[in-house]
């Protein structure tokens, strides 16, 4: 019983957590805002399988307005296999990426992106509910394989011998 409980809890921990991911995954690219100060060329995608090969890991060579050529690795699916050939502005801001640290430049899609409703509501609902059935599954009274469908087996009592 003990295991069962450790597997419901680990089950519970993973189904909650990708719940509340599901719809920042989904719910479409916020643009980084600003004006657009490079273009994102030469774009590659795969799936990205440490998100389950729902998400989309994508490499791009950034141009800037200034000439520059930038690498640009995005496993967030900001961009998208449908960007392939295309070339999809882009903006930069700086970003502190520790307390230490200098502010490195960070590029984003200027363009908001749509989001995927769908995927989104099916993480939020799907996974839970997914989890709720294996949790039902796995404390379910079972039934010993040699029980009769029809109930106890009658007694006969001593003494009678009718």
């Amino acid at each position: 019983m003990t295991k069962r409980i450790a597997m419901a809890t680990v089950l519970w921990i993973v189904a909650l957590y990708l719940a509340q991911a599901g719809p920042r995954f989904f719910g479409g690219e916020v643009g980084s805002g600003g004006e657009t100060k490079g273009y994102a060329e030469d774009i590659s995608c795969s799936r990205n399988w440490w998100a389950f090969g729902v998400l989309w890991s994508c490499d791009a060579t950034i141009v800037a307005n200034d000439g520059k050529r930038y690498r640009y690795h995005d496993g967030g699916s900001a961009l998208t296999p449908a960007d392939v050939g295309q070339r999809v502005p882009m903006t930069n801001h700086r970003v502190r990426t520790s307390g230490s640290s200098a502010p490195s430049l960070e590029w984003g899609v200027t363009e908001l992106r749509e989001p995927v409703k769908a995927l989104a509501a099916l993480s939020i609902v799907g996974i839970p509910g997914i989890a709720f059935i294996i949790t039902v599954r796995m404390f379910r009274k079972r039934k010993p394989e040699g029980a009769e469908e029809t109930g106890p087996a009658p007694t006969q009592h001593e003494g009678t011998n009718r």
